[in-house]
């Protein structure tokens, strides 16, 4: 038996974070305006709030107070429509 086909829905989800929070999340990281810290603080925000979502590329802007990320989130979907495995 073949395992359904999977597709994934694309959404693009926005986020508002304080520059503080920001830095405080992206220790880890030598470059703190490297798309792969975007992605971890996306992940991070995801993650927090239990969701399911798999990060793709990550746009960012900025102000004197704030860090603004615009993130393609990515969801398996099989091709009967239902939520397809979860991808870690």
């Amino acid at each position: 038996m073949r395992p359904p086909d999977t597709t994934l829905q694309i959404y693009h989800r926005q986020f508002k974070i304080p520059l503080e929070t920001y830095f405080n999340t992206v220790t880890d990281f030598l470059d703190p305006w490297d798309e792969r810290a975007y992605q971890y603080v996306v992940h991070r925000l995801l993650e927090e709030t239990k969701d399911s979502g798999i990060v793709g590329m990550v746009r960012q802007e900025k102000d004197e107070n704030y860090i603004y990320l615009d993130a393609a989130v990515r969801y398996p979907l099989t091709m009967d429509g239902e939520k397809g495995p979860s991808i870690s």
